[in-house]
């Protein structure tokens, strides 16, 4: 049983960086394909409180860069993201807002998410995200999938889908 587990491990891992070894720099037929995307080393570069006037600033604005890889690319890319996150569920819980870009020698991936976050359950985040265009080689790009992310500040951030463009 450990056996299979182990074998069913090393293909999650073979699926999410096989790609990177084969995936063409210009990828130049359009279509859809699978969509691995992983953000590491996330930084917060700054908060900011969106209502100064409120003493407990429950919803903050926060600029994201972190690094980020994909099955598309060959090269290791960057993420940015200006997220909004309201605390006011309270607890573990919070909302986020987070338009993303994910930037590639062979051109930037847009994605974009609207969840709720509880550490309660061995994710963090557990959520649906769409792709919202890109350009480059992802110029016009479409799709989606889930993405998410353990508990934990070191954390990676998985976005696992399928991508048109």
């Amino acid at each position: 049983m450990r056996r299979i587990g182990i074998i069913v491990a090393l293909g999650a891992l073979l699926s999410m960086l096989g790609g990177v070894a084969t995936a063409s720099p210009a990828l130049a037929a359009t279509g859809t394909r699978q969509l691995h995307l992983a953000v590491t080393n996330i930084q917060f570069t700054s908060v900011t409180c969106m209502d100064p006037s409120d003493p407990s600033c429950t919803v903050v604005r926060s600029a994201i860069v972190a690094d980020a890889r994909s099955n598309l690319s060959t090269d290791e890319g960057s993420f940015q993201a200006t997220i909004i996150v309201d605390f006011s569920p309270g607890g573990t819980c919070n909302i986020v807002d987070e338009p993303g870009t994910f930037i590639f020698d062979n051109g930037t991936i847009f994605t974009h998410s609207h969840h709720e976050d509880c550490a309660i359950h061995g994710l963090r985040i557990d959520t649906t995200f769409q792709v919202t265009g890109g350009t480059g080689a992802f110029d016009g790009a479409t799709g989606g999938g889930r993405e998410w992310a353990s508990t934990g500040a070191a954390s990676p951030v998985f976005f696992q889908g399928t991508i048109t463009f």
